[in-house]
C-alpha cells in the first residue's frame, strides 16, 4: 500500500510539472550534425579548407588528391601514397592519376571510410561464328602491397556470357582462397522476361558470388565450354571481374555494353598506420589532429572528423561545419545559430521546441491555465483520498493485530511473565526471514513453513504456522515424508483456546534442558502465533538415520544409543520435572534434531499438550503421525504419558533396525525380538564387534515400549535410566562399541 500511495503522489506532482512546462518560455535545441557548410563569422566553407599539402596539386583530372596522398616529392606521406598523374594534351583522352608507377588508374579516394576506388580491367574471351577465339584477355589480377587490401565488403566477384566459366584465386600472405562461377543460358536469347528484378545476376547469363576480405593478391580466369558456337549471334563473349557492389546491374543489353567497357570500378582498402589507436598514442605516431576519431581498421587505423566537423584529420584540425548557411530551412519557424561543432534553433514568439527539431506553435493560453487548474485541483482531491485511505488502513491493520495478540492469548501470557516473554512483531519476523523468502526455507511440515532467520544477532528457526484449516484449500506436504493422522475438520476449529495457549506458553519458555530445542519467543499478533526456537545445525534424526555415506551408516551403534538417552531423558523431564507435566504427542526421528556434536534435541511441540489437574478431564489428542500413534489413543481418545512411551519405542526400533517406521514396524519388531530372529535385520556394520547382549536389551526395552497397553509399559524416567546403563555399559566391552570411545562425549 505504502509503494502504491507513494507511486500516486509522484504521478500527480509530475503531471503539475509537465503541465506548467507545456506555457514556459521556448528553449534552444542543440542537435549535432554532419552537414557541411559554407562561409560565417570567419570560418571557412568546405571550398576553402586545403586537403592537400601546401604547394601541392590537390587534383589530377577530375579527382581530389587529399594528404596523405600526394603528386610530387614531399606531398605524400609514404611511398605507398604517392599518386602519378598522366597528363594528356588529347582532349579525348583523360588525365588519369595512378597509384604510384603501377597501372591501377585511381578512381576516388575516401578519407572517412578509409577507401580507394581504383579502374580494374575485364577480362574477356571472344570467339567468331566458327569458335575460334579472336580476342584472348581470359587472363589477369591486380596485386596490392600494404597499406592496402582487396574489400571483401564492398566487391564482387562476376562472371558473364551464355556459355562461360570463371574462376577466382585469391591469396592473404601464404593463403590461398579459390572460388568459381558457371554461367549457361538454356535458350538462344535472354529476354527481360527471364532477368529476376530482385535479384538481375542470379545465373541466367549472370553469376556472382562474395569473396573474401583482406586479400592481397586476385587472379582471375574466364573460359568457355562450347566457345560460344551456339549463342555467338547474340553473345560472342564470356567477362570475368571484380567489381564494387552497385557499380554493375545485369540486363539483356549487358554482352553488348561490356565489349565497350574495358574497365570497371574496384575498391581497395587503406589505412594509414600499422597499429592500433592507442599503441599510436603511445609510441608518438598518432596522426589524428584536432577535433577527430582515431577508428580501427583490420591491422591499423585512420583518423576522421567528429560529427559536425569537416577536413583534413591529417593535415590540421578537422574545421566546424556551419548547418545555417548549408541549409537555410533547418529551423522552420525559428532562427538557426551556428555553434562551435553543433546548430541550436531559437523559436520564434508563440513557438516552443517539443522533439528538438521542430519548433510548433503554442497552445492557447488561456485554454492551458484552466486545464492546469483543474489539474491541480484534481491532484490535491487524489492525495487527500489516498491520505484519508491510507490512515483508515492503518488503524485498520492495528485493530486487527491488537485482536489477535488478544486470541492468542498474549495478555495472559503478559501477566503470567511480565518481561520475561519475548513477543516479536510481525516487522520483526517479516526482515529476519526477508520477507518469508523461498531461499530461508528450511522445511515444511504439517504444522507449517519452517524459516531460517536472525533475530537480535541470533541464528533462529522460526516456524510460521499454516493457516487455520476453515482457511486453507491445501495444507503443504511434510517434509519428513511421513504420513499424518488428521482429526475430523470440526474437532480443530478451537485447538487450544487463548487461555490454555498462554498456559503452554508459559512452559515453554520456562523449559532449561540440554536436550530440548531452546524455545526463543513468539509473534502473537498474527492469525495463527510464530514459534521461535533455536537453530539446530545439522537436522533430524529421521535423515542422519536413512542417509548413509559410501554403504556405511552414518551414526554407530554407540551414537545411537547415546541418541536415545538423551531423547528419552528429555521426554522424562517433560513428564516429571516441569512445572506442569507436558506430553508432547507427536515423538518421531524427525522431531528429534541433532547439533554439531550429535546431540539429541527434542523439537516440534506442535502437538504437544499440558496435562489437565482435573485427572477427569480428559486431554484430547488431536493429530499424530502413522508409524508412530500409540493403539491405545486410537480407541479411548485419551492422550497420556505411556503414548510418547509407546512413540518411543517406535524410535528405537527404528534406531536398531534402522527401518523405516511403517505401519507394522512396531508390531513386526516385536514378533522378531520374541521370534529371536532381530539379528537378521540388524545391519551388521552397526553391531560388528559388539556383544550381542547390549542389542539385545537394547531390543527387550523397545519391546517393553511397544506392549499394547499402557499399563504394562514403563515410565520414561525407567527407559532414560536403562538406557543409560546400557550407554555406560558399553566401553567395558573390548571391542570398544564397534569404533572408538568419544573422550569429549558428555558422560551420560
Amino acid at each position: 500500500m505504502a509503494f502504491q500511495y507513494g507511486m500516486l503522489m509522484r504521478l500527480s506532482v509530475l503531471l503539475v510539472l509537465l503541465l506548467a512546462a507545456t506555457n514556459a518560455v521556448a528553449a534552444a535545441t542543440t542537435r549535432t550534425s554532419a552537414r557541411e557548410g559554407g562561409e560565417e563569422d570567419g570560418k571557412p566553407g568546405a571550398s576553402e579548407i586545403a586537403m592537400a599539402k601546401p604547394n601541392c596539386k590537390d587534383k589530377c583530372g577530375n579527382v581530389t588528391i587529399p594528404y596523405p596522398f600526394g603528386i610530387g616529392q614531399g606531398c605524400y606521406s609514404r611511398p605507398e601514397f604517392r599518386i602519378t598523374c598522366k597528363e594528356s594534351n588529347d582532349e579525348s583522352v583523360p588525365t588519369t592519376p595512378r597509384l604510384m608507377e603501377t597501372r591501377m588508374v585511381v578512381n576516388n579516394i575516401s578519407l572517412e571510410e578509409g577507401e580507394l576506388e581504383i579502374m580494374q580491367l575485364v577480362n574477356r574471351d571472344c570467339y567468331d561464328a566458327q569458335g575460334n577465339l579472336i580476342d584472348d584477355q581470359s587472363s589477369g589480377g591486380l596485386r596490392v602491397y600494404p597499406p592496402y587490401t582487396v574489400s571483401g565488403e564492398k566487391n564482387w566477384f562476376v562472371a558473364v556470357g551464355c556459355d562461360t566459366f570463371a574462376r577466382f584465386i585469391g591469396s592473404r600472405g601464404d593463403q590461398n582462397y579459390t572460388t568459381g562461377c558457371i554461367s549457361v543460358c538454356h535458350n538462344n536469347n535472354i529476354s527481360g522476361n527471364a532477368i529476376d528484378k530482385e535479384d538481375s545476376c542470379s545465373g541466367m547469363g549472370c553469376c556472382e558470388t562474395k569473396i573474401p576480405p583482406l586479400l592481397n593478391n586476385l587472379s582471375l580466369t574466364v573460359g568457355s565450354y562450347r566457345n560460344h558456337r551456339r549463342v555467338w549471334d547474340f553473345n560472342p563473349c564470356g567477362y570475368a571481374f571484380v567489381v564494387r557492389k552497385g557499380n554493375f546491374t545485369f540486363s539483356n543489353t549487358s554482352f553488348q555494353e561490356l565489349r565497350n567497357t574495358p574497365r570497371l570500378p574496384l575498391v581497395l582498402d587503406w589505412q594509414f598506420g600499422e597499429t592500433d589507436c592507442q599503441y599510436a598514442r603511445d609510441n608518438g605516431t598518432y596522426a589524428c589532429k584536432g577535433n577527430s576519431n582515431c577508428t580501427e581498421k583490420s591491422t591499423g587505423y585512420i583518423c576522421v572528423c567528429n560529427p559536425g566537423f569537416h577536413g583534413n584529420p591529417y593535415l590540421h584540425d578537422c574545421q566546424d561545419i556551419n548547418e545555417c548557411t548549408s541549409n537555410p530551412t533547418l529551423c522552420e519557424n525559428g532562427k538557426c545559430k551556428n555553434n562551435y561543432g553543433n546548430y541550436t534553433c531559437e523559436c520564434d514568439s508563440g513557438y516552443h521546441n517539443v522533439d528538438k527539431i521542430k519548433c510548433i506553435k503554442d497552445p492557447n493560453a488561456k485554454r492551458w491555465k484552466i486545464l492546469l487548474g483543474v489539474s491541480l485541483s484534481f491532484s490535491v482531491l487524489v492525495v487527500a483520498i489516498l491520505w484519508k485511505y491510507r490512515k483508515s488502513r492503518k488503524k485498520k491493520e492495528e485493530d486487527l493485530r491488537r485482536k489477535y495478540f488478544k486470541e492468542n492469548g498474549g495478555e495472559l501470557l503478559k501477566e503470567k511473565l511480565g518481561n520475561k516473554a519475548r513477543i516479536f512483531t510481525e516487522a520483526e519476523i517479516q526482515e529476519a526471514t526477508n520477507n518469508y523468502a523461498v531461499r530461508n526455507e528450511l522445511g515444511r511440515g504439517r504444522y507449517g513453513i519452517v524459516y531460517r532467520g536472525v533475530l537480535d544477532k541470533q541464528e533462529v528457526a522460526i516456524k510460521k504456522p499454516h493457516a487455520p484449516i476453515d482457511d486453507q484449500k491445501q495444507i503443504a506436504a511434510p517434509i519428513d515424508d511421513q504420513k499424518q493422522i488428521i482429526a475430523p475438520i470440526d474437532d480443530q476449529k478451537q485447538i487450544t483456546p487463548n487461555n490454555q495457549f498462554a498456559d503452554e506458553m508459559t512452559v515453554l519458555y520456562q523449559i532449561n534442558h540440554n536436550n530440548v530445542v531452546r524455545f526463543v519467543g513468539c509473534c502473537l499478533t498474527t492469525k495463527t502465533p510464530i514459534l521461535v526456537y533455536e537453530f539446530i545445525s545439522k537436522g533430524s534424526l529421521y535423515k542422519s538415520i536413512h542417509v548413509k555415506e559410501g554403504g556405511k551408516p552414518l551414526l554407530s551403534l554407540e551414537k545411537r544409543l547415546k541418541i536415545a538417552a538423551k531423547t528419552a531423558g528429555a521426554l522424562a523431564y517433560f513428564h516429571e520435572d516441569t512445572s506442569m507435566p507436558i506430553i508432547h504427542g507427536d515423538v518421531k526421528t524427525a522431531n528429534i534434531l541433532l547439533d554439531e556434536d550429535f546431540t539429541a534435541k527434542v523439537s516440534d511441540f506442535g502437538a504437544s499438550r499440558l496435562v489437565p489437574k482435573d485427572e477427569n478431564q480428559k486431554s484430547t489428542f488431536v493429530q499424530g503421525t502413522v508409524g508412530y500413534v500409540d493403539p491405545e489413543y486410537l480407541q479411548s481418545n485419551t492422550l497420556t504419558e505411556k503414548s510418547d512411551v509407546y512413540s518411543f519405542g517406535v524410535v528405537l526400533a527404528e534406531l536398531l533396525t534402522g527401518l523405516k517406521a511403517e505401519e507394522n514396524l512396531a508390531n513386526d519388531f516385536v514378533s522378531w525380538v520374541e521370534g529371536g530372529t532381530l539379528r537378521q535385520i540388524l545391519d551388521e556394520k552397526i553391531v560388528e564387534g559388539l556383544d550381542e547382549e547390549i542389542v539385545r536389551k537394547a531390543a527387550n526395552l523397545a519391546k517393553r515400549c511397544l506392549k499394547s497397553r499402557g499399563e504394562e509399559r514403563p515410565s520414561m524416567r525407567e527407559v532414560a535410566a536403562e538406557l543409560q546403563l546400557l550407554v555406560l555399559t558399553m566401553p567395558q566391552h573390548p571391542s570398544g562399541g564397534g569404533e572408538a570411545k568419544d573422550t569429549t562425549a558428555e558422560c551420560l
